[in-house]
């Protein structure tokens, strides 16, 4: 029988086990990555930089197309009636050109030269692809930032849990103190419904705590995609000190960069259009009348003909817009600039706050064990004398508080320190 009680012990508390998960920082960024749905977007960018890319290529390609066309015309070609006259005395009959007429015709075109259009449409295409995906990785790392948020915020409950349960402890080690002293007539039932009153409120904030870790940890588990459960533990992570200088890393500072390229791509472009093109042509018909006109003119049969040859085209009225367009690509290229001259000056203001927060939080925490340690002896020496009888119940109870008081307040230091490096490595990106 104690074999099995001890099997199913063994398997409950392994069962316990199982079910519980640890997770470090980085693995939950991870996990709301992965999951956030715009992340599926750089799978599109890429694609539909892919067909971009070969409906550009495709213009190097020899252009066909076919086209028709019949009319109807008020006059034709003829020969005047004095030359008819002399084609009949010499035996020849020339009907002249009918006003109906008809041509199919198959057009064909090869590309020589495009005065560098369709490797700028590339390069431009390219440069929308990179401003399309960085946009998205400003869009992720802001992500980051939700997810240190909701962390931090559990690591602070764990920490307001484990000091709770340490003065609910000290409570109860009190309470039976008191019992002891009310048995031997040394203190009244008020004394022992004040320590009661205390572990009530201590019990009430802990209900508080694990409501508000729960909550937290419901929307971490929306934001990972993963079931996460209030019997997970979430590691501290470690302190990332910054050694570097104040340059920023920040994925906005890339796509800025992203978008000053994609504005030179669009000047590249521009100076293409004000190019000449040069190209083969053969062009293959079918129809009423052909090239020949004079046999036409003798015989109505449909007859097929072609050419070929080197076209050469230059659009002249481009340069009517190059300067206006030359203007405007300038004031893009400003306006991205400032963006990022605006951001840089928020990302530093925000690196100053930071540096004084962390300097602020370092003075802080170097006074808080010489506190703690002040707030003992004090607690330690109050229940002291209260065994000596020479000290009211409320004064012991006040002395744990603040004893408790203290620690948190260490512990929330600590993590606020913690939380501030980690806001300046969002902040710098390092």
């Amino acid at each position: 029988m104690r074999q099995i009680i001890s099997i199913i012990v063994i398997f409950t508390i392994s069962g316990v086990a199982a079910g519980a998960n640890s997770y470090t920082l980085e693995s939950i960024q991870s996990f709301a990555r992965a999951n956030y749905p715009a992340i599926r977007q750089f799978e599109l960018i890429d694609k539909i930089a892919d067909f971009s890319l070969a409906d550009a290529s495709s213009a190097w390609a020899p252009q066909i197309s076919l086209s028709g066309q019949a009319t109807y015309q008020s006059d034709v070609v003829s020969f005047p009636d004095s030359m008819t006259d002399v084609f009949s005395m010499l035996g020849v009959d020339i009907s002249g050109l009918h006003k109906d007429q008809y041509k199919l015709a198959l057009n064909i075109e090869q590309t020589l030269w495009d005065g560098g259009y369709t490797k700028s449409r590339k390069e431009a295409v390219l440069a929308k692809k990179e401003v399309s995906s960085k946009s998205l990785e400003v869009e992720l790392y802001a992500l980051t930032d939700k997810v240190n948020q909701l962390y931090f915020g559990i690591l602070v409950l764990d920490e307001q849990l484990r000091l709770n349960d340490l003065a609910a402890g000290i409570l109860e080690d009190n309470r039976k103190i008191i019992r002891s002293y009310i048995d031997n007539g040394l203190a009244g039932p008020s004394d022992l419904a004040k320590v009661e009153a205390e572990l009530i409120a201590n019990s009430q904030q802990r209900t508080r705590i694990c409501c508000s870790r729960k909550a937290y940890i419901q929307v971490l588990s929306v934001m990972t995609g993963r079931e996460l459960s209030e019997e997970d533990t979430f590691v501290r992570p470690k302190p990332v000190l910054y050694s570097g200088g104040p340059q920023s890393n920040r994925p906005e500072l890339q796509l800025y960069e992203a978008m000053a390229a994609s504005i030179e791509a669009g000047r590249t472009a521009l100076k293409s259009t004000l190019m000449p093109r040069f190209s083969l042509f053969a062009q293959g018909l079918y129809g009423y009348p052909g090239l020949n006109m004079f046999e036409d003119m003798m015989e109505y049969r449909w007859r097929p003909n072609f050419y070929v040859g080197v076209r050469f085209q230059w659009n002249i009225s481009a340069f009517y817009t190059k300067r206006n367009t030359e203007r405007r690509l300038d004031a893009s290229v400003r306006q991205v600039e400032l963006q990022r001259e605006t951001f840089l000056y928020g990302n530093r203001l925000e690196q100053v706050r930071l540096n004084a927060d962390i300097e602020q939080m370092r003075k802080i925490l170097e006074d808080d064990d010489r506190l703690i340690n002040i707030r003992t002896s004090i607690r330690e020496a109050s229940e002291s004398q209260l065994r000596n009888g020479t000290l009211l119940i409320s004064d012991l109870l006040r002395d744990i508080n603040d004893e408790h008081r203290a620690r948190i307040d260490k512990s929330i230091h600590e993590l606020e320190y913690l939380k501030k490096l980690y806001e300046m490595r969002y902040t710098l990106n390092y």
